[in-house]
């Protein structure tokens, strides 16, 4: 995605939870081919990779990496077919070859943006649990090193320089970032990784010219949305963004573009913000819905909002069109099952829990100078459609649960799943 002309490095200023924050960007017509209706199975089946040129409506457009002959060629096949779905230069990490010299136990930060879901309280308190565990192990000292601000307006680039900068001084040894901003944050993840302090972004692509973060990156709204949009097929569709100047929106939002080439009959009526916040999407859409009254055949959402999308409609006396649900949560997967009669759709996610395990874990591998072999760890997860919606659904929850997706920690990427991302096998020792 470097060097286009799509927004990549720009940044738009508007990060507020209320209608101040809301962002409606003017309608753009996209694409969808009719040629296909079998989109939950075309979504990619938990393998993360793109689809060729000639793919049909419903399945992940393959967009990268824009340097196939790079780090690329060297990857196992079963890597490089993940890899397809990175839009960006896939580059060696640096930490494949430097050798961190700080050995256990470490010191550990992590710096985040205002918690606005259970998402994000369940990764800062698997973050504890994983601490605990390590340091009983012998692997980390002290206590986890966090900077969270209690609101998403003092969640600034600017205050996550200034934590990362600090925590640096501090002689933190690795931090884990959730960033507002990656592209203005970079210079301060470059300066960390130069003074031998790696940065590990979690579940968000590193921005161009980032060279030393470490990226654990689930992808689980690519799925959602290439399925959701062979179900959708024809007619207006809103997009939901995250939070403006995220890398993981800018590129998310990119997938969803280009997978909309391949479906001529699917037409953007508008993109809105929703900043990853059931009660901001909510009030977007409804908002939206209320000022346009022409029928929408979905919605696609950019991770743990389709519990106020679906709010929205329903409080606007609506049919619910189906809303691809990437980073899905308890409420709206039992929702999804109560209505599974009649409703379907595409999700993928992760519990907080689980995101904590894996970005931990990571960083202590990196740590342990196991050596991670390219910039992102790109670590697809299981697609959730009708057929296997049971396994992942509890049922009679309210749609406004708090309650994530079942599962171990481990159910993201445990550490067999982590080996093929090092060049040395292997969970991180103390010895």
């Amino acid at each position: 995605m470097k060097h286009r002309n799509n927004g990549f490095g720009t940044r738009v200023r508007q990060i507020g939870t209320g209608l101040a924050g809301v962002v409606l960007v003017s309608a753009l017509a996209a694409a969808c081919s009719s040629s296909s209706s079998t989109s939950s199975s075309t979504a990619g089946a938990g393998s993360g990779g793109g689809g060729g040129a000639t793919s049909s409506c419903g399945t992940a457009v393959a967009v990268g990496p824009k340097n196939p002959d790079g780090v690329y060629s060297s990857l196992s096949p079963d890597l490089k077919k993940i890899y397809t779905s990175y839009p960006d230069n896939l580059i060696e990490s640096p930490w494949a070859t430097t050798k961190i010299t700080a050995k256990p136990p470490w010191k550990i930060g992590y710096v985040a943006f205002a918690i606005t879901n259970p998402y994000n309280q369940h990764v800062l308190d698997g973050l504890k649990t994983q601490f605990a565990q390590a340091k009983a192990a012998g692997l980390v000292t002290g206590s986890l090193v966090t900077n969270i601000p209690a609101t998403m307006a003092a969640s600034t680039a600017e205050q996550q320089i200034s934590a990362i900068q600090q925590m640096v001084r501090q002689g933190v040894n690795a931090i884990i970032v959730l960033p507002v901003d990656s592209v203005a944050e970079t210079p301060a993840i470059n300066a960390a990784g130069k003074a031998g302090v790696p940065v590990i972004l979690a579940d968000t692509p590193p921005a161009p010219g980032n060279n030393y973060a470490v990226s654990a990156w689930t992808q689980n709204q690519v799925q959602a949305d290439a399925g959701a949009l062979g179900l959708i097929q024809k007619g207006n569709i809103v997009i939901v963004k995250g939070i403006a100047g995220n890398q993981n929106d800018v590129v998310l939002y990119n997938q969803k573009i280009a997978n909309l080439k391949n479906c001529p009959d699917i037409h953007v009526a508008a993109t809105l913000y929703g900043n990853w916040d059931e009660g901001t999407a909510k009030t977007v859409v409804s908002q939206y819905i209320a000022s346009h009254p022409q029928p929408l055949a979905g919605v696609l959402q950019d991770g743990g909002m389709m519990a106020g999308v679906v709010q929205a409609f329903e409080a606007n006396g609506l049919k619910v069109p189906v809303i691809a649900d990437g980073q899905c949560g308890g409420g709206d997967l039992s929702w999804w099952l109560q209505h599974k009669d009649t409703y379907k759709t595409v999700g993928g996610c992760i519990n907080g829990f689980q995101g904590a395990y894996t970005y931990f874990n990571v960083t202590l591998r990196v740590l342990d100078n196991k050596g991670p072999k390219v910039n992102i760890l790109s670590m697809p997860i299981t697609p959730i459609t009708n057929a296997n919606l049971a396994t992942f659904a509890k049922p009679g929850l309210p749609l406004s649960s708090q309650e994530e997706v079942g599962g171990p920690a481990t159910a993201w990427c445990d550490n067999t799943c982590m080996d093929k991302y090092f060049n040395t096998p292997g969970p991180a020792s103390a010895s």
